[in-house]
């Protein structure tokens, strides 16, 4: 189980530890899931199931979601952890993202993700309430979460904040220094990291730590914001495709993560 006392890196391997059982259910899940939405009139559709793990005693949302008809046979397939503190519920994605370090080669590093009460609260309301599709539905924080993470999770692009893109961005120190572009808007984070010493004594990272805080739809933004967004979204680009570049020019195209 999850516990406050844990490092990052802990949370990571906990978390990681489940995956295969995962696995298992959600092939289990999955006829029960396309019969289900074999029935829908309506798309996007989804189907959630809750499912606590014994052995760790974490408890998923694992979910099918299915943009079109033409796509029920084939759902996107995923899950989510939840944890609770005091202020609430929490989502937790837990994955490996390549990461460039300030001088440094390209490596892979753990990542945990938690999205807030608050997060999927703004989310509701900045984007979900302005959607035809969604916004006469009642919905659930399993249901918000599911549509969120069905339609954003793949194409988060983190990109370095400024004062133009968060005015407020002393205030919260260096631990804002990214924010996050998704499809239907703007992620605000606060991001944490954990650091080992290697054989030569340095300080190297190996695991990360990022709490979405709150969402914005772009079209709520000024346009000064998007502006600088979008500056800074083409900067990060160009160099995730730089750095991609020399690695396939080297040969060297294996990423690992280090124990």
């Amino acid at each position: 189980m999850l516990l406050p006392s844990m490092t990052y890196k802990e949370m990571y391997d906990n978390l990681a530890a489940d995956l295969e059982k995962i696995k298992i259910k959600k092939e289990y899940l999955l006829p029960r899931a396309v019969k289900e939405l074999k029935k829908e009139m309506r798309f996007p559709a989804w189907r959630y199931y809750e499912y606590t793990i014994p052995a760790s005693g974490n408890k998923y949302v694992i979910f099918f979601y299915a943009d079109n008809k033409f796509s029920v046979q084939n759902p996107k397939t995923d899950y989510f952890c939840l944890a609770y503190d005091d202020d609430g519920r929490n989502v937790i994605k837990w994955g490996a993202r390549c990461f460039v370090p300030d001088g440094g080669e390209m490596m892979l590093l753990r990542e945990i993700q938690l999205y807030t009460i608050h997060f999927f609260a703004r989310y509701k309301e900045r984007w979900l309430n302005n959607e035809s599709r969604y916004k006469n539905m009642s919905l659930s924080a399993n249901d918000v979460a599911c549509i969120y993470l069905s339609r954003n999770k793949d194409n988060a692009m983190p990109i370095e904040m400024n004062d133009e893109i968060n005015k407020r961005l002393d205030k919260y120190g260096e631990g804002a220094k990214y924010g996050y572009r998704v499809r239907d808007g703007f992620c605000f984070t606060l991001t944490d990291g954990q650091q080992v010493k290697g054989e030569d004594s340095k300080e190297r990272p190996i695991a990360r730590y990022v709490v979405y805080k709150t969402f914005m739809n772009e079209s709520d933004m000024a346009d000064t914001q998007l502006s600088a967004i979008d500056k800074e979204y083409y900067q990060s680009w160009l160099q995730y495709q730089r750095v991609m570049q020399e690695k396939l020019q080297s040969g060297n195209t294996t990423l690992i993560l280090e124990k």
